[in-house]
Parts: structure tokens; C-alpha cells; sequence
């Protein structure tokens, strides 16, 4: 027993050694060297500060899982935590409530009380997100779900798998009943501006919009180096109807419109959105410090960021999704297993408090208006 944890130990110290030479390797941006930066370069006026005083604690512990957690949402009483390659663990979310309320620190493992393969399944569907939009399939007690692949370069990148959830006896049977595929080849030739790929579609249920997030090009610190050479891309669309067929194209010409954000954080992951504001998640957790953990707050209405979330002291893994629910942002995160023996973290969040917006100079393109302009 000693020898092997001896072993673990020397592997565990080898794998950070090398995450830590990585780093070194690459320029570690510190928060006012990266609004300095926008602020030199004329992107930015300034920028809201970070969050203060944030309540953010272990929801829950997730036992039962199979591969690297990604997408989670949550409906009624179920939490549904989808993971790369399409299976999907349900857990139960008044349990997990009630165990949360109860502990005084340390959140207990949960197990899953039901686990299904998404339609849209296959070994290179990432789930990257999944969300629930407004509607509604017959024959199912669930809205329709949206999940987003997520994986740059699989030959269903572009694209968003809709399903129908049926429960019967307590069994989950889901039915890939559309699927919506993103066409940007005239993008740029129209007036707005392009994305590398990797599209994350959010549902606004509020308002019944499809939007899609990514950036202008990747947003590993490989790629962009500099804050400066990238901005993150929302792009608002129709929430087509499943009248529409099995099969949706949409392009420049179904673009409502689109907003430009400042690049001030790497490492995208997944997020949702309500009534025009987009909660969104970036990061790998404490091991890395090139991709710290962070939540930003796009306002869609105002072009903004509203509000700014630094987490590494919090959230010690790597973010994945997050879930807007009852006053609270719910935290999905994904453990690497070469580091701890933790389950899967589901962290609670506080909202941001009163925020003055950010005085940017984000890009806001409308079909309304072609022509591009700077909110003031």
C-alpha cells in the first residue's frame, strides 16, 4: 500500500509538473494586464469589476458517472447531466436540494436515479450544452431539447440536435426530431462577422430565441495569445418551429442580430441565457493558470458585459455548463481523474449583484440596420 502511494504521489506531482511547464511556456495574462490591454487598444473604456462576495458552495457530488461530464440543464424535479458521447445521468434535484440544505460544508455523493443515450449519441457528439427551449413535442412531458456538439472538427460541429424526452415508468426514451445546422459561408459578405466554429446554441425561453455563441477564432492561449486578437460572437435567430421540417439551414439572411463582446477570458466552455442575458462559463480550474475559472454576463439588450465572475478560489475544477434556476446559477463541472478521487462538483452560485454595464464599444448588428454601430 505505501509503494502505491508513493507511486500516485510521484505521478500526481509529474502530471502538475507538466501542466505547470506548459504554463510557463505561455504568457499568464493577470487581470489588469488584460483590461489594460483592451483599454489601450481602444476596445474598452473600462469593464465592471469583479464580483464581490459571491456565494458559491458544493451542490451536490455526482456518483454514477461514465465519461467527462459536459452538459447539464434542469427540469422540474430532475437534473439531467449529459456527458461526452451522449449518455445522460438523472439525478434528483429535491434530494439533492434537501441534502445541500442539511450539510454544514461537506455536500454526500449522489447517485443517479436514471441514466439514458441521447438520440443524437455517437462517439463524437461532445454535449457540449443542452438546454430545454419553451415548446413542447407531442407525446412528451418535457420541452424540447437543444444540445449542442461542441467538438471542433467533427463532421456535426455546426450543428443542433433537437429532441423529444418521453418517461414512461420511469424510463427516458429520447428522439432526435430536428436538427438545425448553422450556415456562416455568407456571413461576412453581409455584414457580420464570422465565427471559427464550435457554435453553442442557447435558447432564451423568455423571448423564444435561438442564439448561437462562439468566438472569431479559438480561444486556447495556442491560438490567441493576446486579448486583443480575438472578441466572442453572439448571434440571435428564430427559434424554428418543428413545422419547419427535420432539417433547418440557418444563414446570414436569418440573422436578427448580433453582438460583439470583448475577448477578456480564455477557454470557452457552456453557459445559458434568460430574457437577453447570456451566463457563460470559461476554464479549466486551479490547475491551470492560463485558464482560470470564470463566469461572464453578457447583456444582449445593451451589447455589454454586465458582470464578471473570478472563481479559482471557488471553483477548483474545470466549468462545463450552467444552469439558471430559482435565483441561483447552478455550476456544472468535470473532474480530471489524474488529479483527484473527487466525484463530479455541481456548484451553487449567487447572481450578480446591481452591476453598472461595462462602458465598451461592443458591435451590434441588426437585420434592421446592416451597418455596424457602437453603443454609447
Amino acid at each position: 500500500m505505501r509503494r502505491f502511494g508513493y507511486i500516485y504521489a510521484a505521478s500526481l506531482l509529474l502530471t502538475i509538473s507538466a501542466a505547470t511547464d506548459a504554463a510557463a511556456q505561455q504568457k499568464v495574462w493577470t487581470r489588469p494586464e488584460i483590461d489594460a490591454a483592451l483599454f489601450d487598444a481602444g476596445i474598452v473604456d473600462k469593464l465592471p469589476e469583479p464580483e464581490q462576495n459571491v456565494d458559491c458552495r458544493v451542490f451536490m457530488k455526482k456518483l454514477g458517472r461514465t465519461t467527462a461530464q459536459q452538459g447539464m440543464e434542469i427540469y422540474g424535479n430532475y437534473i439531467f447531466s449529459g456527458e461526452d458521447g451522449g449518455h445522460v445521468n438523472v439525478y434528483d434535484f429535491r434530494e439533492a436540494s434537501r441534502l445541500f440544505e442539511e450539510s454544514a460544508d461537506t455536500v454526500g455523493g449522489i447517485e443517479p436515479v436514471a441514466d439514458f443515450m441521447l438520440g443524437s449519441s455517437r462517439k463524437d457528439n461532445h454535449v457540449n450544452n443542452i438546454e430545454f427551449g419553451p415548446r413542447r413535442a407531442k407525446g412528451s412531458r418535457f420541452p424540447l431539447l437543444y444540445v449542442s456538439n461542441g467538438k471542433v472538427g467533427s463532421e456535426i460541429e455546426w450543428e443542433c440536435a433537437v429532441e423529444r424526452i418521453c418517461l414512461k415508468k420511469g424510463n427516458f426514451s429520447p428522439e432526435v426530431v430536428q436538427t438545425i445546422r448553422l450556415d456562416g459561408s455568407d456571413w461576412k459578405t453581409k455584414g457580420y462577422a464570422e465565427i471559427f466554429g464550435a457554435p453553442s446554441w442557447m435558447v432564451d425561453k423568455k423571448r423564444s430565441e435561438l442564439w448561437v455563441f462562439s468566438a472569431v477564432k479559438r480561444t486556447v492561449a495556442a491560438v490567441t495569445k493576446d486579448p486583443t486578437e480575438n472578441s466572442y460572437i453572439a448571434t440571435c435567430f428564430r427559434l424554428p418551429s418543428l413545422k419547419e421540417g427535420r432539417y433547418v439551414n440557418l444563414g446570414a439572411d436569418d440573422i436578427v442580430r448580433q453582438c460583439i463582446f470583448p475577448y477578456d477570458v480564455w477557454f470557452t466552455q457552456a453557459g445559458c441565457m434568460y430574457d437577453g442575458k447570456i451566463y457563460y462559463g470559461y476554464g479549466i480550474g486551479r490547475h491551470d493558470l492560463v485558464r482560470p475559472s470564470c463566469i461572464r454576463v453578457y447583456d444582449t439588450d445593451s451589447g455589454k458585459i454586465s458582470a464578471r465572475y473570478e472563481l479559482n478560489d471557488e471553483i477548483v475544477y474545470e466549468i462545463e455548463d450552467i444552469v439558471l434556476r430559482d435565483g441561483w446559477l447552478y455550476v456544472n463541472c468535470n473532474n480530471n481523474r489524474k488529479l483527484t478521487k473527487e466525484p463530479p462538483y455541481v456548484y451553487r452560485l449567487s447572481l450578480p449583484s446591481p452591476t453598472i454595464l461595462s462602458d465598451t464599444h461592443p458591435t451590434v448588428i441588426s437585420t434592421d440596420r446592416m451597418e455596424r454601430r457602437n453603443l454609447k
